[in-house]
Parts: structure tokens; sequence; C-alpha cells
């Protein structure tokens, strides 16, 4: 396949955002709001995070199965890009302005409606999107800085967003923190609209070109809903697919518990102003930027399983050091300016490790895509990609649910000012994230380890592929 020009690139890169969108409100906002403005139980918006991400079970591979037989003068992606990107980017919008006057069940039930709503949409943009992403190159390198460029492009807007939220939007009023006014929240939510629409645009126009050149669906035949089924059969039958959907699992898990905490740990167990946790931006910049210029010399010395085994290992220290050293009594107080250094630090590694997982992650895929045509005959890009996008929205889904669940154990009440909590709900967040997210991720690095598809495998598998296909034409 033609080598993709830098416009093609970057202009794919940048429809990850909707999703980097969707992540920064849900793992930064959504519980946030609904729990300590609008007074929801953190068991019940855990719960609507849940049950939306349950409809993400269904809908995902249904999605996939109908992307890859999706037929159009357009290609087989590309309409699918528009029919869900444009919906999504105005749900938004409604996230955060439920109607006044509900009590705490019509709170849930608007939290849940427009969260399944706001999913089932994005999955109908996002897995075509992804599954696009594998068919544009073929090679096992430059596979890896497609997807560099991806995440990268996703964190820059995943950082963006918070930043400016905390910096420009939510302004103290009077005594008032703004991180408890309301109206605060409505204008994160235009702000969301905006970046994820206009970021569709630039990915459907800019990648216009690439359609051509893109696989058409094969089979001749139409979708049918025993699809989903029957694909998923298919894609099971590769080991190196059901280890790596373990792994990927355990992985949003471990990162989804703590981006839904982070928030309360930010401001209640370490005591950061709304200003400082805008300055984690810096840090966030600094390991994306890493990452970015260091990935691809990266796996080019390592193959892919070893990479994202080694991160895994890194994320789960990272994950036990810092709070643990608290709950220790190793660290000082939250005046020092120690505490803030090392928060700054932690979070670079936290980074750093997230970015080298999802970037070498998203590579593996698209091989495990090529070996499963190998061995199977059959090509699944939606599929195997619907499978990592449930994976990656139960980051929000059942992180969201767990994360819930300790906030009402620890007994962290709604409407809490900054500093008024007491140190046995802090202790007790502090022992959960701990044990949870460190578990989590050293079970990530278990079955990484379990992965076997490296750069010589790749090449074999490239090489029955070609052979087959000439076999073919002859």
């Amino acid at each position: 396949m033609k080598t993709l020009s830098a416009m093609e690139k970057w202009s794919y890169a940048t429809g990850n955002i909707p999703f980097a969108v969707k992540d920064a409100a849900f793992a930064n906002f959504v519980v946030f709001y609904y729990t300590q403005v609008h007074g929801l139980s953190g068991t019940l918006a855990g719960l609507a995070m849940f049950f939306a991400l349950l409809f993400d079970a269904v809908s995902d591979p249904v999605v996939g199965s109908w992307s890859d037989t999706f037929r159009s003068r357009w290609g087989r992606r590309h309409p699918l890009l528009i029919a869900g990107g444009v919906p999504t980017a105005l749900l938004f919008l409604g996230l955060f302005v439920p109607p006044s006057g509900f009590g705490e069940l019509g709170i849930f039930a608007w939290l849940l409606c427009v969260s399944v709503l706001l999913r089932t949409f994005l999955t109908i943009y996002f897995i075509p999107y992804i599954a696009m992403g594998a068919e544009l190159s073929s090679d096992y390198d430059e596979r890896t800085v497609i997807a560099k460029a991806r995440v990268t492009i996703a964190w820059i807007a995943g950082m963006l967003l918070p930043a400016i939220a905390y910096a420009l939007l939510f302004k103290s009023s009077g005594e008032v923190d703004g991180r408890l006014i309301a109206e605060n929240y409505w204008r994160y939510g235009v702000l969301s609209a905006l970046m994820a629409g206009v970021a569709v645009l630039v990915c459907v126009v800019g990648t216009r070109s690439v359609i051509p050149r893109l696989p058409l669906a094969a089979g001749g035949r139409a979708f049918r809903w025993q699809d989903p089924i029957r694909d998923f059969v298919i894609a099971a039958s590769n080991r190196n697919f059901k280890v790596s959907v373990g792994a990927n699992l355990a992985f949003g898990l471990s990162t989804g518990v703590y981006t839904t905490l982070a928030l309360y740990l930010g401001t209640y167990f370490w005591g950061m102003s709304s200003q400082q946790l805008a300055g984690l931006v810096v840090p966030t910049a600094a390991a994306t930027l890493v990452s970015f210029t260091t990935l691809s010399h990266l796996g080019k010395r390592f193959d892919k399983p070893q990479v994202l085994a080694g991160a895994s290992m890194v994320l789960a220290i990272n994950a036990v050091w810092f709070i643990g050293s608290r709950l220790l009594g190793v660290l000082p107080g939250n005046s020092s300016d120690l505490i803030y250094a090392l928060l700054c630090l932690n979070t670079f590694i936290g980074v750093l490790m997230i970015v080298t997982i999802q970037v070498m992650g998203a590579s593996l895929a698209a091989d495990i895509i090529d070996e499963l045509q190998q061995s199977t005959g059959h090509r699944k890009d939606g599929v195997v990609f619907a499978a990592q996008a449930f994976v990656l929205k139960a980051t929000t889904g059942a992180g969201a649910l767990i994360a819930g669940v300790v906030i009402d154990i620890s007994g962290i009440p709604s409407g809490a000012a900054p500093g008024s909590v007491h140190s046995g709900a802090l202790q007790s967040l502090g022992l959960f994230s701990v044990i949870t997210i460190g578990g989590l991720a050293v079970l990530a690095f278990a079955f990484n380890r379990r992965l076997k598809l490296g750069r010589d495998d790749h090449s074999a598998i490239q090489a029955e592929l070609v052979a087959a296909a000439a076999a073919t034409k002859a």
C-alpha cells in the first residue's frame, strides 16, 4: 500500500479527538459533577456508567461487523464516521445540562440515557475509525507510527481540555469553589462539543483521498444480525486476540479507576487547588512529547509484547509508590512544595506508561488481524477493534462503577469543600486506589507476558499473505 502523506496521517490522527473528549469528560468531570453538584450518590453515578457499558457490549460487536460489510460509493468507513460523529458532538451539550427539578432518580435516569446515546453514536463513529487505522498500512513499524500519531493527538486534546477548564472555566464565585458551580459545566460541555465536531470534520475531509486505497467489503453479502456472534467466534479462535483482550481489560480498568478518582485524589487527598491541577498539563505534555519522540525507536529495538509487559509493570509500581508513601506516613503534609513536585513526577511516569501501552496495543492489534487472516482466511478489522473499543470504554464504565462505590464507602459527602473531609475517609480512598489500580496493572503485565507475536512472526505472516494473494490472482 502507498505510504501515507503527512496530511492523511495527521487528519486521521485528529479523528481520535472525539474519543479523547469523551474520556476527558467522563474520567475527570462527570462523576464529580453529578455527585458533588447534583447530589447523586456515587453508587448510582457509577451504575449509570456501568449500564451504559453493558449496552456497549452489544453495540460494539454489531457496529464492528456492520462496518466490515458496509458498502457505499464513499467506502465502508467514512459514511459511518459522519453518521456517528456529528450526534456525538451534540450530545456533549446534554451531558452537562440535566433538567432542573429532577430528584435523585430523575438525575440518574438522565445521566443513564445521555450516556447510552453518547456512547452508541461514539461507537458508530469510533469503531470504523480505528478499524480504518489498521487498513492504512501493512508495515510493522509504520503501524506504530500511525498509532503513535493517533494516541498523541488524543493525549494533547485530553490534557488541554481539563487544563483549560481548570484555568478558565471553573472559576470560583466568592467563597464557592468553581468545581462546585453547575454553570461552569455547561461552558465545558460547549467546549467539548465544538472540539469533537471540528475533529470529525477534519478527519473525514482530510482522509477522503485514502478511500480508493482502502479494502472493500468482502464476500458480496450484506450484514446479518447473527454476524457479530459468528465473527467474534472466528476472532476468538486466535490465541493472541484472547490474551490481548484480557490484557487490555485489566489495563483499562486500572486506568479507569485512577482517572475517575483523580479529581477526588487531587482535590481531597492531596489538597490541590484548581490552578495546581491545571498545572499538571505540564508533566502530561512532557510525557506525551517524550513518548512521541522515543516510541518508534523503542518499537524497533524491542518486540511489541515486550514493551507492553514492561510498561504495565512500571505502571503498577507508579500506582503504588506515591499514595503508598503517604499512607505509611513517609511524606510531609500537603502544604509542602515537595508534594506537588512528586505529584508532577507521578503524573509524568503514569502518562508515559499509559501512552506507551495505548500506542503499542493499537499497533499490535493490527498485527493480530493479519495473523487472524493468515490462519482463518477471514480479515476482521472491525471485529477486532470493536473488542478493543469495548475494552477502552470499560476504562470509564466499569472503572467509574468501582470508583463510585468507593466514594460512598469512603464517606466523602456531597458538596464537600477541599480540606473538610475527615482523615479516615481519605485513608480509605488512598488504600483503595493503591490496591485496585496497582493490582489491575500487575494483572495486565501477566497477560502481556503471554503475547507471542514479534517482528519475525509478523514478517512470516506477511510473506504468507502476499503469497496467498499472488496465488489467488494467478
